[in-house]
């Protein structure tokens, strides 16, 4: 599996329970839109968006 597939898995998974674990002991109850929103969020965060922040990170230290 490529490393910004593994990334944005990850990534999404991890938001998908913060958000549902945050919903449950603040809200009292789940908000699956939020949910849902920060699922797909953090997948296209960590895809697309770092991996090209990383890159040109690269870029301007060389």
């Amino acid at each position: 599996m490529k490393k910004g597939t593994k990334d944005g898995l990850l990534a999404a998974f991890v938001f998908a329970i913060f958000s549902i674990l945050f919903g449950y002991f603040i809200y009292g109850e789940i908000e699956w839109p939020i949910v849902i929103g920060l699922t797909i969020g953090g997948f296209i965060s960590w895809y697309f968006i770092f991996p090209v922040i990383e890159k040109r990170g690269r870029r301007e230290k060389s």
